[in-house]
């Protein structure tokens, strides 16, 4: 190593003074350096001699320069790259300050408001990066510095200009574009878009709140499978104090489909401060609690009305089907972009998760829906082999700035549907469109019934 320091020294003496190493990634050293013509500190990365060997220098050296010309205030910017004796480099400011890993390392946690902060300013250099064409890959809290307190990310465009210029000869050089912890599912198979980053940050806002990444491993192949496969725990379980929105984003941000995910960085940060239907709420001051209480009634009110229907001759449960068992399958997003997957999953599992909650019910879990979600198998083989009594389906899809969600409860015997509901309502009044729909759904019980619900 002291040989390949002074050659690395004498190869840029003429542009820097190599000062000393400030750390190693998968892809490249860094070592502090005094620009000599600007007289300035910079940090210059030398990518690993396995790596360079695999790449077309010009073509490399040709998407930095896409890279070089992003400029806002929320990211590094690259000063200046090159070739020079083997070595291919490429040049940043020095920030003066410590990265997000080195504060997570002393910290553990961060506070709700500096997280909320950090992934803001984040999110707001990917917006702008995202519109300019380049998306970053590795998003980790190694890649961002805190400067004066605030968040700025380096290497954009560096992975992307290592994949074009290296190609299919990157096979086997054991160089990681990415790093498994934050790894989006879809990024293993190399096509990816700016939701990708998204699902990044996700996993970084989920690191900050909790102390460790939504999914850990002993290999890095076993953590690219548990993104692939598994649903991250609940931000709550560890932190009960997060907000419902934020743990909303969270779980919207980590969709395992790019297409359940934010279409933009603007809109997952929008979501923090979005009301949403949620558990989290104090039973006694919010109507949330009010909506699952109510929404919990109205099953036990098409369960009684099964069983009501069954006693008056209406239905006879001969297949030996359990009224109290329900499968809620996945909202359908029948929006015209096919961008709302995020908030029909967020709807989906709301409903899921409260209706359990219900000791008297069994709802069929998560995973035991997921086979049958966006598939055209006929509702009543969907009750056959879960032996459910009740299907709940629903929709959401949006019209300008208008948000429809479209509830449905089915009684599977008859595949009679009791109650069909449907509201329109300005874009974000999520909480009050569930709140009238399951008000109506509870008034058609009354009328059916004659109980007061």
């Amino acid at each position: 190593m002291p040989e390949t320091l002074d050659r690395l020294r004498s190869a840029l003496a003429d542009r820097y003074t190599i000062e000393r190493p400030l750390g190693r990634g998968g892809m490249a050293i860094v070592y502090l350096a005094r620009d000599l013509k600007h007289e300035r500190q910079v940090a210059i990365k030398i990518l690993r001699p396995e790596l360079t060997e695999t790449l077309g220098v010009a073509r490399f050296l040709r998407e930095v320069t896409i890279a070089a010309n992003l400029a806002h205030p929320h990211i590094v910017p690259v000063f200046d790259s090159g070739e020079a004796d083997g070595f291919l480099y490429y040049v940043m400011p020095y920030v003066e300050g410590e990265s997000l890993r080195e504060r997570l390392n002393s910290e553990k946690q961060l506070s709700l408001d500096d997280s909320l902060r950090i992934t803001r300013e984040v999110a707001d250099a990917l917006s702008y990066a995202h519109s300019h064409g380049v998306v970053h890959r590795d998003i980790k809290p190694e890649n961002i510095l805190l400067e004066s307190g605030h968040a700025v990310v380096a290497d954009f465009g560096i992975a992307r200009a290592i994949t074009v210029a290296g190609g299919e000869q990157l096979t086997g050089t054991g160089v990681s574009l990415g790093t498994p912890a934050y790894m989006s599912p879809e990024q293993g198979h190399g096509h990816v878009d700016g939701r990708s980053d998204i699902y990044s940050l996700g996993c970084v806002l989920y690191e900050m709140l909790t102390g460790e990444p939504p999914f850990t491993g002993a290999t890095g192949q076993a953590v690219i499978a548990r993104h692939m496969q598994e649903a991250p725990r609940s931000l709550t379980v560890v932190r009960p104090t997060v907000p419902p929105s934020v743990e909303f984003a969270v779980q919207a941000a980590l969709a395992k489909v790019p297409a359940d995910r934010p279409s933009t960085a603007e809109q997952f940060v929008e979501l923090f401060d979005t009301p949403v239907p949620t558990r989290e709420y104090p039973v006694h001051t919010t109507a949330r609690w009010r909506l699952v209480a109510l929404l919990a009634t109205v099953i036990f009110a098409a369960v009684g009305f099964g069983l009501w229907r069954s006693a008056t001759g209406g239905v006879t449960r001969a297949d030996g089907f359990d009224p109290a068992r329900i499968a809620v399958l996945y909202f359908d997003d029948f929006s015209e972009e096919q961008n709302l997957g995020y908030l029909a999953n967020g709807f989906t599992d709301a409903v899921m998760h409260e209706l359990s909650l219900v000791q008297a019910l069994h709802v069929i879990s998560r995973n035991g829906v997921k086979p049958y979600r966006d598939t055209p198998v006929p509702l009543d083989s969907i009750a056959r082999v879960f032996r459910v009594g009740t299907v709940i389906e629903g929709s959401v899809t949006r019209s300008a700035e208008q948000l429809r969600v479209t509830v449905q409860i089915i009684e599977t015997a008859s595949m009679t549907h009791l109650a069909s509901i449907s509201r329109d309502r300005p874009w974000g009044d999520w909480l009050t469109i569930v709140d009238e729909i399951v008000g109506e759904v509870a008034r058609e019980f009354r009328e059916q019934l004659g109980v007061e619900i």
